[in-house]
């Protein structure tokens, strides 16, 4: 299990690696260069998910792909507006958790923006499941109406194609190449009350819209090239904690499946407890894991 990491927790500087073609991902290691990197093991070989972050600036910056194709390249921006005013974005970046074990990659980052909210981004690439996990989570220092906007970016050649009943969208460059699941959205659109996850120039943006103390935001990428004809589903859990179903500004998780596989995640927004979901108890801050067998695996587990 993950800890986090204290604030002089540093390495040396140097330069941002270029990711821009396959045998640059393929020749550079898994590293940290000043907290403004981090790249994936695997860029170049064929099928292997990667991904790489650049959190030097005040944007971040994601560059991801599969194999030799690269998918995204770019700012990954957010906005957010707390009962109707605009707030400004965090102006530096903070690697606060990082794990490195078993072909499972996790970073996270933390940002403070404006009135006192904190923002968590979190990065995870999961090399044997074959998929990348992006997700923010907001919290605020009271309850409010927190409008939310993130921008995925995308390839100059993946087209976005969303499905025309339900909100997962597929990336395509003349053949499948992922799925982008919005966890946190219902997965059939007549329910538009929470967000949408819809195309826009520079990428793919997902909008949230809750109340309360905070909000979490996760996309599931799928990358698996034998997984795209399969059919998927998403769905929230319920979250208890001492027989207690809790909010979603407390504790979320979700269950996603794809074909014969199926995945768990969740997440704490508040005071850690003692809860479960899907009959597994836990009181970690993050769990990302695959259901085998009837039993729930770790993929990462933060305390």
């Amino acid at each position: 299990m993950a800890e986090r990491l204290t604030q002089d927790s540093h390495r040396p500087d140097c330069a941002v690696p270029d990711v821009s073609s396959a045998a640059n991902r393929a020749s550079v290691p898994h590293s940290l260069c000043g907290g403004k990197t981090i790249m994936s093991k695997g860029g170049g070989l064929p099928g292997a998910c990667w991904c790489a972050v650049d959190h030097g600036g005040q944007i971040v910056e994601v560059h991801w792909g599969v194999g030799r194709h690269v998918l995204g390249a770019g700012a990954w921006p957010l906005e957010l507006e707390v009962d109707g005013l605009a707030v400004l974005p965090p102006a530096r970046w903070e690697e606060v958790c990082r794990q490195t074990e078993d072909g499972v990659e996790y970073v996270e980052l933390e940002g403070r923006a404006g009135r006192g909210i904190r923002v968590c981004r979190h990065v995870m690439v999961a090399q044997k499941d074959g998929f990348l996990f992006l997700a923010d989570a907001i919290v605020l220092c009271r309850p409010a109406e927190l409008r939310y906007s993130a921008i995925l970016p995308l390839g100059r050649k993946i087209i976005c194609e969303p499905a025309a009943e339900t909100w997962e969208a597929r990336l395509v460059d003349g053949r499948r190449r992922a799925w982008v699941l919005p966890l946190a959205l219902p997965e059939w659109r007549e329910d538009p009350r929470r967000g949408e996850l819809v195309p826009v120039e520079s990428g793919l943006a997902l909008r949230r819209l809750a109340k309360g103390r905070a909000l979490f935001a996760p996309l599931f990428i799928d990358l698996n090239a034998r997984r795209q004809g399969k059919p998927l589903t998403w769905r929230a859990l319920t979250v208890a904690e001492n027989f207690r179903i809790q909010p979603a500004d407390v504790a979320v998780g979700y269950r996603v499946q794809i074909g014969s596989q199926q995945w768990l995640v969740y997440r704490s927004l508040g005071p850690k407890g003692n809860r479960s979901l899907l009959g597994h108890n836990l009181v970690s801050e993050t769990l990302i894991a695959r259901f085998a067998k009837g039993q729930v695996e770790p993929l990462i587990e933060i305390e």
